[in-house]
């Protein structure tokens, strides 16, 4: 099945006028947490998970608007929303990568595995499909990654940057630092441990 996935070139001609959407709808899934937030402070401290399921649940909630308006299909299957393009020769999802290497999480049920191993052939036509995802930086602030990556058996085949400023522009989260006394040290200052 690997011979038979789409390049990044063909990708890309075939995304071209959807890339700027699909950032938005990843940094916009990230920023309506962060809002959820700070009007719940409680929320700060959920699961890594808990967060990545809200955060999909907006993406995909302004995904599906959007596909709706100009007439791409897209579908729920279970709890996943899959967009086809080109007559179904590519099918994106969206989930949150585990790491820089674009891998990500999920149970091994039979369509995860499919997606993962690019088995999916309908009326004889190879579907190429990808994930257009995010990692969220070492602080759960900002966003360090925003990519759509095409993988077979684990590992990436090709990648597109949609963090790329030639893309669309950053938008930018903002967010509060939070407030408190400040923070002096009690040791003395280097220069005088060097003096001594």
């Amino acid at each position: 099945m690997i011979d038979e996935l789409l390049s990044q070139q063909d990708a890309e001609a075939i995304l071209a006028p959807h890339m700027s959407a699909l950032r938005r709808f990843l940094e916009q899934g990230w920023s309506d947490w962060h809002e959820s937030v700070l009007a719940a402070p409680k929320l700060a401290t959920t699961r890594a998970t808990s967060r990545a399921n809200v955060v999909y649940d907006r993406i995909t909630l302004h995904a599906e608007a959007y596909f709706e308006a100009v007439g791409i299909p897209c579908v729920r299957k279970g709890q996943m929303l899959v967009v086809s393009f080109d007559d179904g020769r590519l099918i994106l999802r969206f989930k949150k990568f585990r790491s820089r290497k674009l891998g990500t999480s999920g149970i091994p049920t039979e369509q995860r595995l499919e997606f993962e191993l690019q088995q999916v052939v309908l009326d004889g036509t190879a579907a190429t499909y990808v994930v257009a995802g995010y990692l969220p930086d070492e602080l759960g602030i900002g966003l360090d990654v925003l990519a759509i990556a095409c993988t077979y058996n684990g590992r990436v085949i090709w990648r597109i940057d949609l963090s790329d400023d030639s893309t669309t522009s950053v938008v930018r989260v903002r967010v509060d630092s939070p407030q408190g006394p400040s923070v002096r040290s009690t040791r003395p200052a280097a220069l005088e441990e060097v003096e001594g």
